[in-house]
């Protein structure tokens, strides 16, 4: 229970963050954010810890957090018929290089089944990480990172993978083209796929919809109530209102309307992390990630970057979706009534493991 709600805060404090970041139609996986930032947390000490644990699992131990996170894991990546959903950590160090790795904490991830790869940090350990990323994520992410930096000394990387088919996949004549009304008046064509569901979300002044996979997982889509600009719920909005939303669903007759939709996100996420509590962490002075190594030239090591690609298509015979977030560590420098949902114009979106009621990718889509 509490790590539910502590994983839904995270997820639309992210989410948040992230559209201020980079604009409108953004999509996060915040299960991948959580499991590659949770691996440099590992190794972090003191405050550095502290602080990524403060982020990570808002409102609950560590070990509370690692523990929900491992067992969400353990979900995603059970067999079911109908999707398939893939999870993935490497860790890459620099080999030749000043950087010594702590031994202890390579076996734990190890342990943990992350590959370990040793690589001279050169154009072609680019090639390679961008080569893994791919092959994780069913080609959804074809490249992430564009140079290995000269102070580079470690990589930490999450993939996620997802396809799953509707459990009734749109026929021809379900699909019409529609308008769609952006929030600054404009208007543009969609594909619209419509349907008769059987489950009505609503609250914290929104109405939505959710419409199965096969395989456990879920479509949720919400829109605020007529007459509310998306810009202004969203900021009002929250993972408990998420979390009240999806528990408090209705079993009623939805006439829905979903837009095809393709997104791609691309995001540096230092900043945004650093807002929502963790700075300690891209200081190259005060970060502390003794568990994880040192230089033998008392050069200190902090995180970089941490780089998060994502990729979905929701089309009339379900929905792709890929996510890959990189860790970069570098040393310092140097049924009874009706009701209609019908997504015409901006609102917010998640694929949802049934199960345990949570995102594994949550997004907006504001303009197309």
């Amino acid at each position: 229970e509490g790590f539910r709600e502590s994983y839904l805060d995270f997820s639309v404090k992210l989410l948040k963050q992230s559209r201020e970041l980079s604009g409108q139609n953004v999509l996060v996986s915040p299960f991948s954010v959580l499991t590659a930032v949770g691996m440099a947390g590992d190794g972090a000490e003191g405050g550095t810890r502290s602080q990524i644990d403060q982020t990570l699992y808002a409102g609950i131990a560590p070990e509370q957090g690692k523990e929900g996170t491992l067992a969400l894991r353990q979900l995603l990546e059970r067999e079911k018929k109908g999707a398939a959903v893939k999870t993935a950590d490497s860790v890459w160090l620099k080999t030749g290089g000043p950087f010594v790795p702590d031994e202890e904490y390579l076996r734990a991830e190890a342990d943990l089944g992350a590959a370990i790869y040793g690589a001279p940090f050169d154009e072609s350990t680019c090639a390679d990480i961008n080569r893994w990323v791919k092959r994780r994520t069913d080609g959804q992410i074809p490249e992430i990172l564009d140079e290995v930096p000269r102070d580079a000394v470690m990589y930490l990387i999450n993939a996620v993978a997802f396809e799953a088919e509707w459990e009734e996949p749109y026929k021809t004549n379900q699909i019409h083209d529609a308008v769609f009304y952006g929030e600054d008046g404009t208007e543009s064509t969609v594909s619209m796929m419509y349907s008769e569901e059987a489950v009505f979300l609503s609250g914290a002044g929104a109405r939505g919809v959710k419409k199965p996979y096969l395989g456990g997982y879920s479509f949720v889509a919400l829109m605020p109530e007529e007459g509310t600009s998306f810009s202004e719920w969203l900021a009002g909005f929250d993972g408990a209102a998420l979390w009240q939303i999806l528990a408090d669903e209705r079993a009623l007759t939805v006439q829905t309307g979903i837009p095809k939709l393709e997104s791609r996100t691309d995001l540096e996420l230092s900043a945004v992390l650093s807002d929502m509590g963790m700075p300690l962490a891209f200081d190259e002075e005060q970060a502390d990630f003794s568990g994880i190594g040192s230089c033998t030239d008392g050069s200190n090591v902090f995180i970089s970057r941490v780089i998060h690609g994502t990729q979905i298509c929701v089309d009339e015979k379900g929905t792709k979706a890929g996510a890959t977030t990189v860790v970069e560590m570098t040393k310092e420098m140097a049924a009874l009534e009706e009701e209609r949902v019908v997504l015409d114009r901006p609102f917010l979106y998640a694929v949802i493991e049934d199960e345990s009621g949570l995102p594994v990718f949550i997004g907006t889509a504001e303009q197309f």
